[in-house]
């Protein structure tokens, strides 16, 4: 993160929490420096004292141990869809960040399917590999959760890994048997939501063909949480989950009460409950439990999880002379300058029978778009290199705001892809333009590095790397 950022983000966090931003326990900078040291202390005892159990994906975001749950690499890989089956609940977790008091119609991603067979043909249209059932609580409105289970099965022919949430108190031996023989793969229990009761898991396991606990790594529960994971790994489950707390305007009211620390960052997160997760994840490890676990950070949330929705947009969106960073941004590459440069590369591209899907120029000859792929046929003398970067979202319908696409699930129901520009261009001479290749496109084809040219890709690498790459690591403290 640039520092540049920073003040940036700390004024916007203060604009949407108005009055209750000066009651509430923000990070200081002495208390950062405290527990940036104490996080790297407990890192540094899980990996040294443990060659094998825990390792990292997913640009260093998510910790784990052992292995992932087939939904939580779907999740971080980019083939996930969450359908909220409803927005109504029967437990009061204080940390839940909305008031969960509607039934509403079943969403994602700001997407309403009041029918299962229009988010069958979303499914099948997007490609989507793995769908979760959350809420709200599934179970109060199973009959609903049945029907989008039965159509989904019904109605998919590519591989479908489909697992629900639940605290598990509507949860019985009948209706577990139904989500099976009806093709559910995974069911996730939020223990905490019912004082880590286990009878509705017990009932799972030997059910349902994967148990996973997903449960917020609350600091004041470690007393309960860490006798509990050898428990939980001798009643048979599959995985842990840990998540990261997240204050919201509802919930921050229940947080402050128990004397959190918050932290600044894209949302609002607690300090202490990731610290909780990773001396969970070293108690686990030192007492040589199998259990699975995983740390789910609210920079992998934030991150992988908005690239995934991304990702499906941008392939269907882009133009074939346009390419798709890893986080999910179109990327729009010309050279620019006078005709008597770019006219050539227009010769040279027709002559080795270049594929014209993958370049184009203006009529005025000023401007080559081309592919990523035809970066080793591209004479870069005399022209400049420009970079458009573009973010795409999924709508109901055309807000007549952006360009967009108008996407058919079904004779009855569309949804539309707009298209966003996040950079309306950057322009790179020279070596810079080696620089970017190197960085950015073909990064095996040059190790060289000109100390000269770094300072000047430097000034623009925060901006380019936004939309090239990950963030690496769990997000700092500040």
């Amino acid at each position: 993160m640039s520092k540049t950022d920073i003040p940036e983000i700390i004024r916007k966090t203060r604009q949407e929490y108005a009055d209750s931003y000066d009651s509430m326990t923000w990070l200081t900078p002495e208390k950062a420096v405290e527990a940036s040291f104490f996080r790297e202390s407990l890192l540094k005892d899980i990996f040294e004292r443990h060659s094998e159990g825990p390792g990292w994906q997913f640009a260093d975001t998510k910790l784990y141990t052992h292995s992932l749950s087939p939904g939580c690499s779907l999740c971080g890989n980019g083939g996930w869809s969450c359908l909220f089956i409803n927005g109504i609940c029967n437990a009061k977790c204080f940390y839940c960040p909305s008031t969960q008091n509607e039934k509403g119609q079943p969403m994602t991603n700001t997407l309403e399917f009041k029918n299962p067979n229009d988010f069958a043909d979303y499914v099948r249209v997007f490609n989507i590999r793995g769908v979760s059932f959350s809420g709200g609580e599934p179970f109060m409105t199973f009959d609903r959760v049945l029907s989008f289970l039965k159509m989904l099965r019904s109605r998919i022919s590519h591989p479908l890994y489909i697992w629900m949430y639940t605290n598990g108190l509507l949860a019985t031996e009948d209706k577990l048997k139904t989500l099976r023989d009806n093709g559910l793969d995974e069911i996730r229990f939020d223990l905490s939501a019912t004082g880590y009761r286990l009878d509705a898991l017990k009932k799972a396991v030997g059910i349902i063909p994967c148990v996973t606990v997903e449960i917020p790594a609350i600091p004041e529960d470690l007393e309960q949480t860490r006798p509990l994971l050898k428990t939980l790994s001798n009643e048979g489950v599959n995985h842990l989950n840990l998540h990261q707390l997240r204050c919201t305007p509802f919930n921050k009211d229940r947080l402050m009460e128990r004397n959190y620390t918050f932290l600044h960052g894209p949302r609002v997160t607690v300090l202490e409950t990731e610290l909780a997760a990773l001396e969970l994840i070293r108690y686990a490890l030192d007492e040589h439990i199998p259990l699975p676990i995983n740390y789910c950070s609210f920079t992998f949330r934030q991150q992988f999880q908005k690239a995934a929705a991304m990702i499906r947009n941008s392939l269907i969106i882009k133009a074939t002379h346009e390419d798709m960073t890893s986080t999910g941004h179109i990327r729009t590459m010309s050279v620019v300058g006078e005709e008597k440069n770019i006219r050539p590369l227009y010769e040279a591209l027709i002559s080795k029978e270049i594929d014209p899907a993958l370049w184009r120029t203006t009529k005025s000859f000023d401007q080559l778009f081309f592919n990523a792929v035809l970066w080793p046929h591209m004479d870069f003398t005399g022209v400049r290199l420009k970079i458009t970067y573009s973010s795409t979202s999924l709508k109901p319908s055309v807000s007549f705001r952006n360009p967009f696409k108008d996407v058919v699930l079904n004779r009855k129901k569309k949804v539309t892809i707009e298209r966003h520009t996040e950079e309306p261009g950057l322009f790179l001479e020279d070596q810079q333009i080696h620089m970017f290749g190197h960085e950015c496109i073909k990064p095996e084809a040059d190790s060289s590095r000109h100390s000269a040219t770094e300072g000047l890709l430097q000034e623009l690498s925060d901006r380019i790397h936004l939309f090239e790459s990950f963030k690496p690591g769990l997000a700092p403290y500040y």
